[in-house]
């Protein structure tokens, strides 16, 4: 754990944290055919999430929700997540989820 200032409702309070706040970083290498539009594609590691919480990084570029993926599923905990657009052999999606303060 280690103590950090934060700005909250216009005072500095000091908060605990852990050294390492990200608690999920996981990437996924495209396979050799590609992902066409709507297709799901699974997070590695069996890992689950919501809506609020995921980060989808591109190459390196982090996306948006909607414009460039959909949440697959109706209700959290979801597993997949589909693209508006196809993806290539060999790209690199990233999936990142930050541990709430």
């Amino acid at each position: 754990m280690g103590r950090f200032l934060r700005l909250s409702a216009g005072a500095l309070r000091s908060f605990d944290e852990s050294s390492s706040p990200v608690i999920y970083d996981q990437n996924s290498v495209i396979g050799g055919g590609g992902l066409t539009t709507g297709s799901p594609l699974t997070l590695p590691s069996s890992q689950t999430y919501d809506s609020q919480e995921l980060e989808v990084y591109l190459n390196n570029v982090r996306l948006t929700p909607v414009l460039d993926y959909n949440y697959v599923g109706a209700s959290a905990p979801r597993t997949q997540v589909s693209f508006t657009f196809d993806l290539l052999a060999a790209e690199v999606v990233r999936f990142r989820i930050d541990r709430g303060i």
